[in-house]
């Protein structure tokens, strides 16, 4: 199976130049169909506003997988020095979906004209992965609704790892990811005055101390898990005491448990040291991604040893604090989550989200045929 690497070199390079981000990926979309109508594939646009459907369908069987691309860039100002560079300022694909994209275009190309099978594909490219739970969104407007999908599978590019290595494996494969804010409120005053005063600073520095053990006096020792303080703003001048006091962090693990432990903990916490203090304690915890669990790993794993063999597979790498809102559709229908790895063999490699990345262009065809041979392996005419 082979595509032509020049003609879709040249649709990654097109992609990278228009970055749009989450749900306004409306260039990017148009191009995507402008693809999807050059092979003659069918689509159904309006999932999470940019969102696309596509399907491709051979034989009579009703079951189904669909295979996933996301579509957004980050608010980033490209400093790749590449002659394709963004023409959005202030925006760049700084993660690969412009090649996450082209690699399911390919595959889609392959698998319409190559790839026998009894079934259905289904090519899901989603808006708003970057903090946008745009997994999320294509679920509540009715993605599994509509479409009846069996298993679905998700791969994303790896630049620390060599080319064309792929890490697959069973189980937990990124954490979860919790957002929460405390807001202390005390009593405001002249800082010569303390005595009539109380001091969210003083407040939230316990609070924070505070949190920053949980980890050790909480949560069992094998529960891998961050708790991240990343913010504290408060005051305006030297001389006076402020009246609130707001602190900012994270939360990623790989349980239900484990998140219900750690909340449960920075609000109990939070309220009775402010408290303490005579201050108040205001706590939002929001949960943002679930964790991405992997549980048909041994689909992915036939498909990416029939695509590099078995001796360019990781089974054995450590599951990452990194969050993905696949993990939302993983929580319907069964499936797997992949890296691909896309390091260059000469140069630099920028990792993900830097301002001088790029996506590496030789794992186009790889990617595209890991699709393919994913299809094969799952729906495949000799399959039951």
């Amino acid at each position: 199976m082979e595509i032509d690497l020049e003609y879709y070199a040249d649709l990654r390079r097109e992609l990278h130049q228009i970055p749009e981000i989450g749900y306004e990926e409306f260039k990017t979309s148009e191009r995507i169909v402008q693809e999807l109508e050059r092979l003659g594939i069918e689509y159904y646009r309006g999932l999470a506003g940019t969102g696309i459907v596509a399907w491709i369908r051979k034989g009579k069987a009703e079951r189904s997988i669909a295979l996933r691309a996301d579509m957004d860039g980050l608010p980033i100002e490209e400093r790749s020095g590449v002659a394709y560079a963004s023409r959005h300022p202030g925006m760049m694909h700084a993660c690969g979906h412009d090649g996450h994209c082209t690699m399911l275009l390919a595959a889609a190309e392959m698998i319409k004209r190559e790839v026998e099978f009894d079934g259905t594909v289904y090519l899901i490219f989603q808006p708003a992965e970057e903090g946008g739970a745009g997994a999320k969104r294509m679920i509540e407007d009715g993605l599994f609704d509509r479409f009846a999908i069996d298993e679905i599978y998700g791969m994303h590019n790896r630049p620390s790892e060599e080319l064309g290595k792929f890490l697959v494996r069973q189980g937990p494969v990124m954490s979860a990811v919790d957002h929460w804010k405390i807001v202390v409120e005390g009593c405001a005053g002249h800082s010569s005055q303390p005595h009539r005063t109380v001091n969210p600073i003083v407040a939230a520095s316990h609070i924070v101390l505070a949190i920053k053990e949980i980890s050790s006096t909480a949560i069992d020792p094998v529960e891998s898990h961050v708790i991240t303080v990343a913010k504290i703003e408060s005051g305006t001048a030297f001389n006076v005491v402020p009246g609130s006091c707001r602190i900012e962090g994270s939360v990623r693990s790989f349980s239900g448990a484990v998140q219900n432990r750690i909340e449960e903990s920075i609000r109990s916490l939070a309220g009775r040291i402010a408290e303490g203090f005579g201050a108040e304690a205001l706590v939002d915890y929001q949960r943002i991604y679930p964790p991405t669990v992997n549980t048909r790993s041994d689909v992915a794993l036939a498909a990416a040893a029939a695509t590099v063999g078995e001796e360019n597979i990781d089974r054995e790498f450590p599951s990452s604090m990194g969050s993905e809102d696949f993990s939302f559709y993983l929580q319907h229908v069964p499936g797997a989550y992949v890296w691909i790895g896309s390091r260059p063999d000469e140069g630099p490699t920028p990792t993900l989200h830097s301002d001088r990345y790029d996506f590496n262009d030789s794992v186009i065809p790889i990617g595209a045929r890991y699709w393919a041979n994913l299809v094969k392996e799952r729906l495949g005419e000799d399959r039951d």
